[in-house]
């Protein structure tokens, strides 16, 4: 050996390289979990403003039901028009419903036929009824309940959506909207 070399001057150690190594894993590792939640975040992102798109939609539905008085001439007697047939849980909507009637108890936390549909991954609509079809992901329902301080004048509309869970009466990222309408 010469003197003005050394030995290994030009390599790495074994122990550098598993060293270098073992915290390259460690922050792969981490950064894969991160992007895992990322992910995650995105698509519950993604699911939740589905569902609320969904709700405004079958709200936008119920405020658009006639509902309102009339006033005839002569003696001021007013009447009531009211919507009272539309179905709003086909697509698109028949006149064999109840319209702006007040909702069964539990319209919102079951299945009940008429205040209930079923849609797609995408949104489309997929069917009605009690149980949903094998192709529903999000599953929207409303209710309508007269206001308690003025029953006569104004309506209260619920609607909730949500990806059905393995228990069909439970939704899970579910969006709610509440809502008044007035009679014109």
């Amino acid at each position: 050996m010469s003197s003005g070399s050394r030995p290994n001057a030009g390599g790495f150690a074994l122990l550098e390289v598993l060293i270098a190594s073992a915290l390259i894993v460690t922050v792969a590792a981490g950064s894969t979990v991160l992007i895992s939640m990322a992910l995650r975040a995105v698509w519950q992102s993604r699911v939740r403003t589905l569902a609320t798109m969904l709700a405004a939609e079958k709200m936008e539905q119920l405020r658009s039901l006639t509902w309102s008085h009339v006033t005839t001439s002569g003696p001021a007697i007013s009447m009531s028009i009211s919507d009272v047939t539309t179905d709003l849980s086909n697509d698109p909507a028949t006149d064999d419903g109840r319209g702006l009637l007040v909702s069964p108890p539990g319209t919102l936390t079951s299945n009940i036929v008429g205040y209930v549909d079923y849609l797609d991954a995408n949104g489309r609509w997929v069917g009605h009824g009690p149980s949903a079809p094998p192709a529903a992901v999000y599953v929207r329902r409303w209710a309508v309940r007269p206001l308690i301080g003025d029953p006569d004048n104004i309506l209260v509309f619920e609607v909730v959506a949500g990806t059905r869970g393995s228990d069909s009466a439970v939704l899970s990222d579910m969006a709610r909207l509440i809502t008044i309408e007035a009679r014109r």
